[in-house]
């Protein structure tokens, strides 16, 4: 009798567990990203200084030029493997996938030693948009994006790297560093602060005034993109609306499987249970 009522208190502990991972699975569901999400804050007076105490953790920051000559400045720092890996990505959107490739940022990238011999030279070497543009979907954060520059290299021992990121005009980009996917800790400070997921589809579906960016913008797709504005931000929230429908069914799908497996896993314990009192 007291082993039937001892395991019958393991069912409930078991149907209570089960529950609360469900709970918190589900209150999840919408934060997870690929990479840490971050914001660039320009400084008004100085340097725009971001440090990141580990660059081999994928990381992604927003940012937006608003004219040329613009610099930020990535401290990187601790590579995994000495991987050094980055890119620039602007988003498939007008007028950003119009614009002449003279017109997107570059970055220049400065190795320096952190060895204690003094003799240790520093290397410098600059990146244009020169490469062709490849354009995907990131699920995570629903964004339909161009990779216009991208770099990979395996650095030499105790070498930290110094990113200057350039303007050549006004547009949105994203800086984006490291590969590892890690949540639990924020490896990066300075003139940045956490983007989540509702900001970024504000930085990803804003659409500027109609008389912004022209000048970046052939004469003839600069007049068309006059004309499309409108129609554009009336599909904003459409847009927008759908995207978060879309949110809906897979958590809603995700939910149903979860309880699916719940269901199933109590029902063949039951069986065996019960089979057991038999």
């Amino acid at each position: 009798m007291l082993n039937i009522k001892s395991k019958k208190l393991n069912f409930k502990k078991a149907i209570g567990i089960i529950s609360l991972i469900l709970v918190l699975f589900i209150s999840q569901t919408n934060q997870i990203n690929a990479h840490q999400p971050f914001e660039i804050i320009k400084s008004p007076q100085q340097e725009t200084v971001i440090d990141l105490s580990d660059a081999s953790v994928s990381h992604a920051f927003y940012g937006k030029f608003e004219s040329i000559n613009e610099e930020i400045i990535f401290n990187l720092n601790n590579f995994s493997n000495n991987i050094l890996k980055f890119s620039i990505l602007i988003p498939d959107r007008k007028p950003e996938n119009l614009l002449d490739k003279k017109y997107l940022p570059e970055l220049t990238i400065t190795k320096i030693s952190t060895s204690k011999n003094k003799s240790a030279s520093t290397v410098q070497k600059t990146f244009k948009a020169n490469m062709t543009p490849t354009t995907y979907y990131e699920p995570y954060s629903q964004m339909h994006l161009i990779r216009v520059i991208a770099h990979q290299e395996i650095l030499q021992n105790n070498i930290a790297v110094k990113v200057t990121l350039k303007s050549n005009g006004a547009l949105r980009y994203i800086f984006s560093v490291g590969s590892k996917e890690i949540f639990s800790s924020v490896y990066a400070s300075g003139d940045t602060e956490y983007f989540n997921s509702s900001a970024q589809r504000e930085w990803y579906w804003y659409i500027e005034p109609k008389d912004e960016n022209k000048k970046n913008l052939p004469e003839k797709i600069a007049k068309s993109s006059v004309q499309i504005q409108d129609s554009d931000s009336k599909q904003l929230e459409n847009a927008i609306d759908s995207q978060s429908k879309l949110n809906v069914p897979i958590v809603v799908l995700i939910f149903s499987v979860l309880i699916l497996l719940i269901v199933m896993t109590l029902i063949i314990y039951n069986l065996k249970y019960n089979k057991k009192e038999v």
